[in-house]
This record gives C-alpha cells, sequence and structure tokens, in this order.
C-alpha cells in the first residue's frame, strides 16, 4: 500500500513540476525518503513525504497556472464577450428592441449590424491573444446553446438558426482576418 501511496504522490508532483527539474526533484525527495525510511519508520517517513508534497503542490500549481497563454486568452476573449453584449444592448435599445419589457420583437436589422460589429470585436481580441477569436465565437455557441434550451420564449424558427450561427460564425471570421494580415 505504501508503494502504490508513494507512486501515486510522485506522479502528482511530476505533472507540476516542470519537465527540466522534474528528474532533480523527484531523485531528492526519494532519496531523503529512504534515508528517513531506514533511520525511523517507514510510516514516518511517508508522513513526511506526504507533508512535502502537501506544502508543494499549491505554489506550483499556482506558479503552472500564472504561466499558462490559455487564461489570458480566455481573459480577453471574456471581455471581447462582454464588449458584444454591450455593443448588443447598444444596437437593440437604438433600433426600439427592449429585452427588458419583455415585448422582444425579432428584427434581423439587430443581426445584420450586430455581424460586422462582432467580426470587428473578434479581429481586435485575435490582435490582443492569439486564439481569442476562436474562444470568443466558442462562449457564444454555447451562450446561445444554452440560452435557446433553457428558454421558454416562442421565437421563430429563422431567429433561433440566425441568432445560434451569425455571433461564432462572425468571431471567427475576425479570427480568419488576423491570421490574412499576420500572413501579408
Amino acid at each position: 500500500m505504501r508503494g502504490r501511496t508513494l507512486q501515486a504522490l510522485t506522479w502528482i508532483l511530476s505533472r507540476l513540476v516542470p519537465e527540466s527539474e522534474r528528474e532533480p526533484l523527484v531523485g531528492d525527495l526519494m532519496e531523503e525518503y529512504a534515508l528517513r525510511a531506514n533511520v525511523a519508520s517507514p510510516a514516518a517517513a511517508l508522513k513526511w513525504y506526504l507533508q512535502q508534497i502537501c506544502a508543494s503542490v499549491p505554489p506550483l500549481l499556482w506558479a503552472r497556472l500564472t504561466r499558462a497563454a490559455w487564461i489570458s486568452t480566455l481573459g480577453v476573449a471574456l471581455l471581447a464577450y462582454i464588449a458584444v453584449g454591450v455593443v448588443e444592448f447598444a444596437v437593440n435599445r437604438a433600433i426600439s428592441i427592449s429585452p427588458a419589457s419583455g415585448a422582444y420583437t425579432f428584427n434581423p436589422l439587430a443581426l445584420v449590424i450586430m455581424f460586422p460589429i462582432v467580426v470587428l470585436i473578434g479581429y481586435c481580441a485575435e490582435r490582443f491573444r492569439r486564439r481569442a477569436a476562436i474562444v470568443l465565437g466558442a462562449m457564444m455557441l454555447l451562450v446561445v446553446t444554452l440560452m435557446m434550451s433553457l428558454t421558454t420564449e416562442n421565437m421563430p424558427a429563422w431567429f433561433r438558426v440566425a441568432y445560434f450561427f451569425v455571433g461564432p460564425v462572425a468571431a471567427i471570421l475576425g479570427s480568419t482576418l488576423r491570421s490574412k494580415h499576420i500572413s501579408r
């Protein structure tokens, strides 16, 4: 049982340590464990090993998360999603569609106006962080899917289909504009 516990703890630690530092760190820990197991009891050595792992995992996990590029990509995509929401609210307000009134009219003009704006927001997100526009499109697809499945509102089929595709396609189109801009 101790062998499996030791292997599991070592595996957890090795997944959090950068590969260049993995072998020396695990080697040093195993050496110290072997010394402690010979001097004291194996149970005491395992307790020490567990304490070392528990003390090391939080800072290692935090360092790994802060180094990860996906966090900043997700942050840019989230800011872009908020920008899309603000612009959509402003567009709906400007063409007199009031979602707060409960009498929402399904106007194709809002989708036509929003499409190039979302393309532009996707383009800007992609300029800030690579792959942010694709993440934005995925976020929009997820939210629209949830809204369509959880809402009891009676929407025309054309609006459901258009709403489902317009935002995500526009965001992804913005990312392709960025890639065409880079290849010049």
